[in-house]
């Protein structure tokens, strides 16, 4: 079953895995223009893409761009330094419409693949998956790798997350989200989990996990929907609020955002922090077939501007090197 998508235009529908919503009763952030119906059929909307350059980057490890294509299924690179830089690379095997993407400390790339229910790894600089996972992986949206090398699944399609040591292929442990959605995962500097959500007719939310924990506990934050998920080294919770198209910025514990950022652009889909975290890179469609990458000083920005610019279907980032706590 290919999950939830998020209908292209319109950010507050979203389509309950096997059955059409009716009404749209709640918000999504899973990617991409994609209905699926009981049987597993799906329509998807076509997006082409640009001649883009095959070779494999070569160069010393510098701070890249992944930018993910859900249709056609491929990874953009470029490069972080200056605005609409050239593509240096890209990334087709072993993907099959990404839904996120993750760069772990080892600078390695992880993308969650919703039509083929795996996630691929890819080392640096390299097209080519060194490693796939497929047991207990059921519709994956979210992925993260904490510290230590485990892989963690956001799986839409049965409901769970799944944990994964590293460099294995089978899970070690999987946590029961009791019919919730979830969506995006986060690690933070404790290796608390945190998982954000969507549940039919009751809008979104957040769960924390301890390590090696099955047992949440909702954090209460109050915003519209569930979303693109990031947690900063200060433990601060940055999330794309899909109800009212907004950043929001969580301090620890607390519930109402201590600072919201405006996305007048477009529709929010993703963001990530670069290592410093000094720069918070979020994506937009712009509508039109038109979607852009916009950065944010972090954490004193208040405004998004203008990175990179594109005419295709590109939804899902990652930088190297991330923020990995």
């Amino acid at each position: 079953m290919a999950g939830v998508y998020r209908s292209l235009g319109k950010p507050g529908c979203a389509l309950l895995l096997g059955a059409l919503a009716a009404g749209c009763s709640f918000n999504s952030s899973v990617a991409p223009a994609q209905i699926a119906n009981a049987a597993g059929a799906s329509l998807h909307a076509s997006v082409a893409l640009d001649e883009l350059p095959t070779r494999e980057l070569t160069t010393p490890k510098k701070p890249l761009i992944y930018w993910g294509y859900y249709m056609p299924s491929a990874i953009a690179i470029f490069s972080q330094k200056g605005t609409n830089p050239p593509e240096q690379g890209k990334i087709t095997k072993g993907l099959s419409h990404p839904e996120r993407l993750f760069v772990d400390k080892a600078l390695n790339l992880y993308a969650t693949n919703n039509a083929k229910n795996t996630i691929t790894a890819y080392k640096y600089a390299t097209t080519s998956p060194y490693l796939t996972i497929s047991n207990g992986v059921n519709g994956p949206i979210g992925v993260t790798v904490d510290a230590a090398g485990t892989v963690y699944c956001a799986n839409i399609g049965n409901s769970t997350v799944t944990e994964y040591p590293k460099g294995q292929t089978s899970p070690s442990l999987t946590i029961p989200m009791n019919g919730l959605l979830p969506e995006d995962l986060a690690i933070d500097a404790s290796d608390n989990l945190y998982v954000s959500y969507s549940s039919n007719g009751a809008g979104g939310g957040v769960l924390e996990f301890p390590h090696g924990s099955t047992t949440g506990k909702n954090l209460g934050l109050e915003y519209g929907g569930g979303g693109s998920l990031q947690v900063d080294k200060a433990g601060n919770i940055i999330i794309v609020d899909d109800g009212l198209n907004q950043i929001d910025i969580y301090a620890p514990g607390q519930v109402v955002p201590s600072k919201r950022i405006s996305v007048p652009a477009g529709t929010a889909f993703d963001l990530t922090l670069n290592q410093a975290e000094t720069q918070l890179f979020v994506t937009v469609e712009l509508g039109s077939a038109t979607f852009i990458v916009q950065e944010l000083d972090y954490p004193n920005g208040t405004s998004l501007k203008n990175k990179i610019t594109a005419h295709d279907g590109q939804w899902e980032i990652a930088v190297s090197p991330d923020a990995v706590l």
